[in-house]
């Protein structure tokens, strides 16, 4: 609660220091707009929401726009409540798509139908590092997974359940031959608190969201990196190159695209307001103090599109439903 209340003053003082842009537009049709995150404050879905927050009223004709939390059940809980809600504007979404929603629906939870989504736009797309602390001895992947295999029970793992990065993890040890319950799972319901996890050497390694996670640089050792080709950020081997010598090779998951969200019978159904909203949040990712304050604080702002947006995120589902029986 302290992060959000911290996170909203920077949020607001930034916002003041730009000129209100004129709303030309008819006034949105809803007296409120609340943006459902499926997980608890202070993870990275829930950063870009309270971002988008701050500055959509001045796109809107200053209709308050609001957030709600809603964690439970690697999001389960969230989308199956936002999903309930009314489909004339008045609720949006802002949550990782891929993994949590793939996931759930995949594996039949909550009742979820992917078709009930429309994902406007897939604004903050990151991908997978895995992170051990800086007090742990473990230098590369190789070491970790040695300890892991000749010591059973020692190394625990934070994890939320069903996500690519559990997926991704489980992937490895099969490939390297090591049992699953030679980890010990730590379950957690948002990318925050496992963050202050690792971060605090209370956990021996996670499989994470890197973007996301570039707050807890001085704490952390990074060992790997889901991509197929390094990057500045963390300095880290790709993952396949840090196993090459162990002879296996594991796909490369995508991790968290953050997308923003609406119902898709809103399209039918109030096709104005969903013209209006779109249009909105589009000016809104163009406004100079949003590109500003989203830049500091280290939050994606970028404008995919419905149909990219929607590739993007088959591609995913249909990885995760090659190997969803894994989780």
């Amino acid at each position: 609660m302290q992060f959000t209340r911290r996170f909203a003053m920077a949020a607001l003082g930034a916002a003041g220091l730009a000129p209100r842009m004129a709303f030309a537009q008819s006034a949105y049709p809803v007296r409120r707009l609340t943006i459902v995150v499926p997980f608890d404050a202070g993870g990275s879905a829930d950063r870009m929401a309270r971002a988008i927050s701050t500055f959509l009223p001045m796109e809107l004709g200053d209709t308050p726009v609001t957030v709600v939390n809603r964690p439970g059940g690697s999001g389960v809980l969230g989308h199956s409540w936002f999903i309930r809600q009314p489909n004339d504007g008045s609720y949006a979404l802002v949550s990782p798509v891929n993994p949590y929603l793939i996931s759930s629906v995949l594996r039949g939870q909550g009742g979820l139908e992917w078709d009930d989504f429309h994902h406007v736009n897939g604004q903050w797309q990151d991908y997978y590092v895995v992170l051990t602390n800086k007090a742990q001895p473990y230098q590369s992947m190789a070491e970790l997974l040695a300890d892991i295999k000749a010591n059973p029970g020692k190394v625990s793992c934070a994890v939320i359940p069903g996500d690519g990065g559990h997926l991704s993890a489980l992937i490895l040890l099969d490939a390297a031959g090591i049992p699953r319950d030679n980890v010990n799972w730590i379950t957690y319901d948002g990318g925050g608190p496992m963050r202050t996890a690792i971060a605090g050497d209370q956990v021996t390694m996670t499989f994470i969201s890197a973007l996301g996670s570039d707050v807890i640089a001085d704490q952390v050792r990074p060992l790997a990196i889901y991509r197929t080709e390094p990057d500045e950020l963390w300095g880290a081997p790709t993952i396949n190159d840090s196993i090459a010598d162990l002879g296996i090779e594991v796909p490369v998951i995508a991790a968290d695209l953050r997308t923003f969200t609406v119902h898709k019978s809103m399209m039918e159904d109030h096709p104005e307001t969903y013209e209006m909203l779109v249009a909105a949040y589009r000016r809104m990712l163009e406004r100079e103090d949003f590109t500003k304050f989203i830049t500091d604080a280290k939050i994606g702002g970028e404008w995919m599109g419905p149909e990219a947006t929607a590739a993007s995120l088959q591609a995913s589902y249909d990885i995760f439903a090659e190997h969803v029986d894994e989780l």
